[in-house]
């Protein structure tokens, strides 16, 4: 493969991220469906954004096309679909009054904050670049924008509006501050069959893609919760046996 196309490949994916972010920002703007409030498309334009940053990130890697420009492109993409759009959800909706706005701002300006460190991390390890991690330092915010996204989904899904707005609204805080927080979120285990350990998590994976397909407006708000409680959970495990440099990553 050619050296340009190589580099170009991933940013294709980035640059359809960006497409879908700004499509759902849009759709919230137009007001949804005029007659019913539904968000319709919004969450899921967020979805398909989410889906389209996974593969640029394992495209780059695969062709060793990953750059610094790449890089950044990819943060500034992560911004706008997976910070703004949420937020612009959210706020359409207006499920906390008055301080929506509050709770809104506060998710977004965390998320720049994780993307920032997140950029400073990776050029301590330039010359590492196209290697796959084995972890984040904080919940990843394409994470937080999917349990945003999907929470809409599945409320919608069951009962027609936005259920439960008090516990949403500490959701969204606890989001926020674990999108900035030291602990350690696992990636995806690669297709290698290098242990015990590694088996199992794929098998969890493969259950969770049938559950997928079953009834997605259903399942994917729970799998993601499961999956951010996961980093909460293996922290508090760290911290009872007191092995707190495991508990928290340093993302070098």
């Amino acid at each position: 493969m050619k050296t340009w196309m190589r580099v170009a490949l991933p940013n294709v994916f980035t640059l359809g991220s960006i497409f879908c972010g700004v499509s759902a920002i849009f759709y919230c703007i137009d007001g949804f469906n005029a007659l019913t409030g539904d968000p319709g498309r919004a969450p899921w334009l967020i979805m398909a954004a989410a889906l389209l940053d996974s593969i640029d990130g394992k495209v780059a890697r695969f062709s060793q096309g990953a750059t610094r420009f790449g890089i950044e492109l990819d943060s500034l993409a992560d911004v706008i679909s997976f910070g703004v759009a949420p937020i612009v959800l959210v706020y359409t909706l207006k499920p906390f009054g008055e301080i929506t706005w509050v709770l809104c701002l506060l998710f977004l300006m965390c998320g720049a904050i994780r993307l920032a460190r997140y950029n400073v991390m990776t050029l301590r390890r330039v010359e590492r670049i196209n290697e796959e991690k084995d972890n984040f330092m904080g919940l990843p915010i394409p994470v937080a924008a999917i349990a945003v996204a999907s929470y809409v989904i599945f409320c919608w899904d069951r009962w027609e509006e936005l259920h439960l707005e008090g516990p949403f609204m500490g959701f969204m805080l606890v989001l926020s501050i674990l999108m900035i927080s030291p602990l350690s979120y696992r990636t995806l285990p690669s297709l290698a069959f290098k242990s015990k350990w590694s088996i199992l998590k794929l098998s969890v994976i493969a259950l969770a893609l049938v559950a997928l397909v079953w009834d997605p407006k259903l399942t994917i708000f729970p799998i993601v919760l499961l999956y951010i409680l996961s980093g909460i959970a293996a922290w508090g495990l760290h911290m009872v046996r007191h092995d707190e440099d495991v508990a928290l990553s340093v993302e070098e």
